[in-house]
């Protein structure tokens, strides 16, 4: 579980981690928003029961992967891609959580030929295809943001600035910030001391670099993707919760009615954190779709 760099051809350090079964099927995991490749131990030991190499990698300006200016979400398959060349990669499954599940969706559409499956849990859609994407989130903050990334770069910024420092100085008060919106079944997770731990862990990772980083990953979610998601010519496993506050049922229903080949594993009652309760289903359901 060493952290690791690797060297891109634009000079950017990519920094990752691998879990699970080192032999076994590849894939890529993107981490939420913040985030970091700790989120890969999450999945160590299931990944070693149905035979994956898991392999999360931490976003630009978090953990210990260079910044990249005006990136795109559509820079991340680009990354992963040479990741999967340098370590002898051909062909790979991807999942990604929360704000990694629109980093995994556009995978579908920029680098088809190489998946062997795509998952996303509780992601974002397409903001340019969903009319006020923005009023499905739960809080007034949160749609207030959506604007403030694009009008008042700055002062969205500050957020981030601001949850960084609460991170680092007020952990305790930080995570019950986090975790006051969420679901009871969410709060039942986060009461769960490994959870807790690592979840903490992730975050101080997230934030080594201070804020920027993260404040980026945030507001490429609010923009045009670059295409149209009818357009993504693979199969797409969107899995989302009802009960989500966090990242609305709304958004995985939406890539689910405009892609050609999605299915949409509607995750009854349950919030944002439902991975971590089935990670049995979701490992064997990917073992099937890499056709193993």
């Amino acid at each position: 579980m060493e952290t690791k760099t690797q060297k891109l051809k634009d000079e950017r350090n990519l920094a990752y981690a691998e879990y699970g079964d080192i032999n076994g099927i590849p894939v890529f995991y993107a981490h939420g928003g913040p985030g970091s490749h700790i989120e890969g131990q999450f999945f160590h030991e299931v990944a070693i029961k149905y035979g994956f190499r898991f392999i999360a990698t931490d976003r630009p300006g978090m953990g210990d992967s260079t910044y990249l200016e005006n990136r795109t979400l559509l820079d991340y398959p680009t990354d992963i891609s040479e990741l999967a060349d340098t370590l002898d990669i051909d062909k790979f499954g991807v999942m990604g959580w929360s704000a990694g599940g629109a980093h995994t969706t556009v995978c579908g559409y920029a680098i088809p030929e190489r998946l062997l499956f795509n998952f996303s849990f509780a992601g974002y859609t397409n903001f340019a295809e969903l009319p006020e994407a923005e009023k499905y989130l739960k809080t007034k903050m949160d749609q207030i943001s959506v604007g403030l990334s694009k009008t008042h770069p700055k002062l969205f910024k500050m957020f981030f600035d601001l949850m960084g420092f609460s991170e680092k100085h007020m952990p305790k008060s930080y995570f019950k910030a986090l975790m006051k919106e969420v679901t009871e079944t969410d709060q039942e997770i986060a009461k769960n001391e490994e959870f807790h731990k690592l979840f903490m862990e992730d975050q101080t990772e997230a934030f080594k670099q201070g804020s920027k980083g993260v404040t980026t990953d945030a507001a490429v979610h609010y923009v045009d993707w670059g295409f149209r998601l009818k357009d993504i010519p693979v199969k797409l496993n969107v899995f989302h919760g009802t009960n989500d506050t966090m990242v609305p049922f709304e958004y995985g229903k939406h890539i689910a009615e405009n892609a050609p080949n999605c299915i949409l594993h509607t995750i009854k009652g349950e919030g944002h954190l439902f991975p971590y309760k089935h990670l049995d289903e979701i490992f064997d359901l990917a073992k099937k779709e890499a056709g193993i």
